[in-house]
């Protein structure tokens, strides 16, 4: 199962789970706030979805707008400037065109939540059977950093997958304006996988296109990053 259950949170919103991460996720709402308001976000927009594409005018609408042109006094035969058109024709006109507008809008923008939801469940569930292929393949070998300064920094790699799973825990903690930012270094040259949010010490990732010269390390950045790693906290070698 996906160490992140936050990844899940869009596919338990749209009962996309099977039972066992059902009752995993469910299991993290009861301890996490954000989480569970997210939970909640994701349900009322797949909720509100279809009937925000529903919204159109009144039935009634066109009927009263007929009724009310008939009853409007014609001038004398001798104006040929037609009478002014009523105050409340008017409104009724701008009230639907800003119903009409919103509706559209409303839509529009829950569409493209349910729309980028859906692309994060799939990913997650891309990564999940990777990191499974990886874990289950027959020359499978647990790596561990041998120079770290603080936690663990390991990796499950597989010649066979061209992939590693890399885990990592416990870092330490980095100044003000500091953070972590992850590496593939293939034949010597460093290439960043990730800047780390700077409150996070521990994840799990799947990083794909390895030979087993390659590393993979973590170093200390600014916040956003760097092109080259200027302060190695830890590596793994994959031979």
């Amino acid at each position: 199962m996906n160490d992140h259950l936050d990844l899940l949170n869009g596919a338990y919103a749209l009962d996309a789970l099977d039972d066992v991460e059902r009752a995993a996720v469910e299991r993290h709402l009861r301890t996490c706030t954000s989480c569970a308001v997210e939970v909640a976000e994701f349900g009322e927009a797949a909720a509100r979805l279809g009937a925000a594409a529903a919204v159109a005018p009144p039935p009634d609408l066109r009927a009263r707008v007929l009724a009310e042109a008939r009853a409007t006094r014609q001038g004398p035969a001798r104006m040929r400037k037609p009478p002014p058109r009523p105050r409340r024709l008017a409104v009724a006109g701008a009230a639907v065109a800003v119903l009409v507008a919103t509706a559209g809008t409303t839509w529009w923008v829950q569409e493209n939540r349910v729309t980028d939801e859906r692309a994060r469940v799939v990913a997650a569930e891309q990564e999940s059977a990777r990191m499974r292929a990886v874990l289950a393949a027959p020359d499978a070998t647990l790596k561990t950093s041998e120079n770290s300064r603080g936690g663990r920094f390991a990796a499950v790699y597989s010649a066979a997958e061209g992939a590693a799973v890399l885990s990592f825990d416990g870092l330490g903690d980095v100044p003000s304006g500091k953070t972590y930012q992850l590496w593939r270094i293939v034949g010597g040259i460093p290439r960043s996988l990730a800047v780390l949010p700077p409150d996070a010490r521990g994840g799990t990732r799947v990083v794909g296109d390895l030979e087993p010269a390659d590393e993979l390390a973590v170093s200390v950045e600014d916040e956003g990053g760097a092109p080259q790693p200027t302060d190695v906290y830890a590596t793994v070698a994959l031979n």
